[in-house]
């Protein structure tokens, strides 16, 4: 499983090396967290509403998928046109707030773990690329800072070019991952098409947080909202765009009374 929970990286050493396309990329002190888990889940964070564009530009959006575990968060898939051969996946898993260091430990550790399961997939001729940044504006003309890598694998003797970017948004890691056939794309050409997917996506997300506020975190909350009503007016959502709506409870709580599984598959039109 490639998707990390945030008291994972809360606690983490530093990873490795963190390469950049620009510079003044610098790592600050990390905060600590004695029980991070307890206090995000039900703490922070009880209920989150996603509203995000059933299209962005020729690609439609097609299914989503709840995971059993609640760190887990949500994945949208997204298909090119009448393309088969190519898809993005979105995922939507919980952070809570980071430091930028956390951020960039998050990162690598997203990074090891996705060549840990090529490899124990067994896939031929893996190679990945090292971690880069790369920046675009969000819908209020900020910038937002990214990272991304590319990597290259063989299965049944067929080159797939792959590539993942990973995004802090809201008190949420937003992550895309893409392959497609390398005679078709390069490793480079995916990933630079996947960091513009994301800027155009990212924009268009509505991510609403609702939390009592329990056990307080390091940083700024952003987006939380102190109610459920606060949570409804701010998500509204609009034509063309689909609501996801989250709900958290402490790990130690009685479960809630929904689903834990649910896939959905969207309509294409």
């Amino acid at each position: 499983m490639e998707r990390l929970g945030w008291w994972l990286c809360a606690g983490l050493a530093k990873l490795g090396g963190f390469e950049s396309d620009g510079a003044g990329d610098a790592l600050m002190s990390d905060d600590a967290v004695d029980d991070p888990a307890d206090m995000l889940f039900g703490g922070v964070l009880r209920e989150s509403r996603i509203a995000y564009p059933l299209a962005v530009d020729a690609w439609q959006a097609v299914g989503e998928h709840l995971f059993e575990e609640q760190e887990d968060g949500v994945s949208v898939r997204y298909m090119h046109g009448n393309d088969r051969d190519r898809w993005v996946d979105v995922y939507f898993y919980p952070a809570g707030t980071l430091s930028s260091a956390q951020f960039l430990q998050a990162a690598q550790a997203e990074a090891d773990l996705i060549r840990e399961a090529h490899l124990q997939a067994g896939y031929m001729d893996f190679d990945m690329g090292r971690l880069r940044s790369f920046s675009f504006a969000d819908g209020d003309g900020r910038t937002l800072d990214g990272c991304a890598l590319d990597l290259a694998y063989t299965v049944d003797d067929v080159r797939y070019s792959s590539a993942m970017t990973l995004l802090l948004d809201r008190l949420y890691f937003v992550k895309t991952r893409y392959s497609i056939e390398e005679s078709k794309l390069s490793r480079r050409e995916a990933r630079e098409q996947l960091q513009a997917f994301m800027a155009r996506l990212q924009p268009r997300l509505a991510i609403v947080n609702t939390g009592d506020g329990a056990g307080s975190l390091p940083g700024q909350l952003a987006g939380l909202a102190s109610d459920a009503s606060q949570c409804g007016e701010a998500a509204d959502v609009q034509p063309g765009m689909r609501e996801l709506r989250l709900e958290y409870r402490r790990p130690h709580a009685d479960p809630l009374p929904v689903p834990g599984t649910r896939t959905a598959e969207l309509s294409v039109g």
